[in-house]
Order: structure tokens, then C-alpha cells, then sequence
């Protein structure tokens, strides 16, 4: 039970990186980007390619790919979700989710010409390497570095949104965009720069599924999937509990494995998912 559940805060940590940049969006620009999970995916290709190319680890790959995926989240809010933000809070959601589906049709497409529908996954030289705890308890290292990566992103938000001017401007446009704009805020650069921080944020959960999983062109629902769950447990605008959520359904997950099989890991989390939706509607 111990080394089932060390493995559940392993998947658990990634399940919040998954979400987070997702949590984020939604809680603060009312924009249900279902296209996050194709932008991890294009974060797991990039970190792929670098350390097949330049022979780069993908852990130190972490900030380039972090420098492209907020160079295309910003590109894709100039180009698309801007024209979106005047639009009343229902219009928003149901706008960019069709905004979203369309973009998932042209990545994963596009990746599918671009490499393949092959499935690929990091190796480097640490790939099963693990430290014994003690008899019966292994702890992978690379499921220690994410453990550590989630830890460090959490401090990290939390720095920025509570220390940082930019992070105090986020949550005053989040409160009341109209009140911070006549406060001097620059709201449209403000979202800006929010929406390419959460695609850097699915980068950083992309080099992760490439080395603990695999990637792949349509990798990217299965862990858009997660995300929701994470997200509707979390509940909406509570970015703070979005880790904590992850690792619920990762230990979750992992101990019904050990009473119920493997069979049945995947329906443990919609189970919890429509549980928690059917008690936040009475």
C-alpha cells in the first residue's frame, strides 16, 4: 500500500501540472481553453526533439520549452481568444470552447503530418533508475524530479500572484475588469501575458508526460480529460487547490487499482467527477 500510494502522489503531481495552467485561465478570464492539452502535447514534442537534436535533458529543456509555448499561447490570445474578452461571461465560455475545439483539429492534425501518429517518449540514462526506501518502497527519480516540479511551479504561482505587480493586476482584473482598467491597469496586455503563462505552464506538464509517459499527436485529450476532473474538483477559481485536487485523484486512482484492478482505474475519476458536480447542483 505504501509504494501504491508514493506512485498516486507521483501521478497525482502531475495531474496538478496538467491543470494548473488550465485552472488559471478559466478562473481568471472565463476562457475554457480545451485546447491546453494540445499544447502540452506540443510542449512533450519540443522537449522530445531537443534531447533527440541537441542532446539537451529534458528537465534543462524546461525553459526553452517554456519560451516557445508562451511565444504561441500569446500568439494564439492575439490572434483568437482577444476578440472574445468583451463578450458577456456565458458567451465567453461556449465561444472559446469552439474556439478550442477548432484548434484541437488543426494541432493534432498538424502534428500528426509533422511526426507522425508514432508514439514517442524520452529516455535519458536515468530512465528507471529508483532509491529504496525501505524493503517493498522504490521511489523512481524521475518521479521524484516531478514531485519536486510541482513543488517548485506551486511557490512559484503563488510568489507571482501574491508579490508581484503583475500577479496583484491579474487578480484585480479578475475581480472587476471594468474597475481596473479605470485604475490604470493594462488590461488586454494583462490578459496577454496571463494566457501565454498558462500555455508555458502545459509545457512544463508536457516534458513530463514525455518522460514518465508518452507523446504522441493526440496524447493531448486523454490528459485534457484529467485536467477537467482536477478543475471541477478544485472548483472554479480556486487556483490554490488545484494541486491538492491532483493529488486526490492520483492517490485515488492508484488505490483502486489495489482493490478493484487496473481495469477500472480510468472510471474512479469520473466517478469522483460526477459525484462532486452532482453535489455542487443541489
Amino acid at each position: 500500500m505504501a509504494q501504491i500510494i508514493a506512485y498516486g502522489i507521483i501521478t497525482g503531481a502531475f495531474y496538478g501540472l496538467a491543470a494548473i495552467g488550465l485552472s488559471l485561465v478559466f478562473g481568471v478570464m472565463r476562457h475554457l481553453n480545451i485546447a491546453h492539452g494540445s499544447l502540452l502535447m506540443v510542449g512533450g514534442f519540443t522537449a522530445y526533439w531537443a534531447f533527440n537534436l541537441l542532446h539537451l535533458d529534458p528537465f534543462l529543456s524546461i525553459p526553452l520549452v517554456m519560451a516557445i509555448l508562451f511565444l504561441l499561447g500569446a500568439a494564439l490570445y492575439k490572434g483568437l481568444f482577444s476578440h472574445l474578452d468583451k463578450l458577456p461571461e456565458g458567451q465567453k465560455i461556449d465561444n472559446s470552447m469552439l474556439v478550442g475545439f477548432g484548434l484541437i483539429w488543426i494541432m493534432d492534425n498538424l502534428a500528426t503530418m509533422l511526426w507522425t501518429s508514432d508514439v514517442r517518449a524520452i529516455t535519458p540514462s536515468y530512465t528507471g533508475k529508483v532509491w529504496h526506501v525501505f524493503p517493498g518502497v522504490r521511489l523512481p527519480l524521475v518521479g521524484l524530479a516531478i514531485v519536486a516540479l510541482a513543488v517548485l511551479v506551486i511557490f512559484s504561482l503563488h510568489f507571482l500572484l501574491t508579490r508581484t505587480y503583475f500577479g496583484k493586476a491579474v487578480r484585480a482584473t479578475a475581480q472587476d475588469r471594468e474597475a481596473a482598467n479605470l485604475m490604470g491597469i493594462n488590461v488586454e496586455r494583462t490578459y496577454l501575458m496571463f494566457f501565454a503563462l498558462s500555455a508555458a505552464l502545459a509545457g512544463i506538464a508536457g516534458v513530463v508526460s514525455a518522460v514518465n509517459y508518452s507523446v504522441y499527436p493526440t496524447v493531448g485529450f486523454e490528459w485534457l480529460l484529467k485536467a477537467i476532473i482536477v478543475l471541477v474538483l478544485a472548483g472554479v477559481g480556486r487556483i490554490g487547490r488545484v494541486f491538492g485536487a491532483g493529488l486526490l485523484l492520483g492517490l485515488a486512482e492508484g488505490i483502486s487499482v489495489y482493490f478493484v484492478g487496473p481495469a477500472y482505474r480510468e472510471v474512479v475519476g469520473l466517478v469522483m467527477f460526477i459525484l462532486v458536480l452532482l453535489r455542487r447542483s443541489t
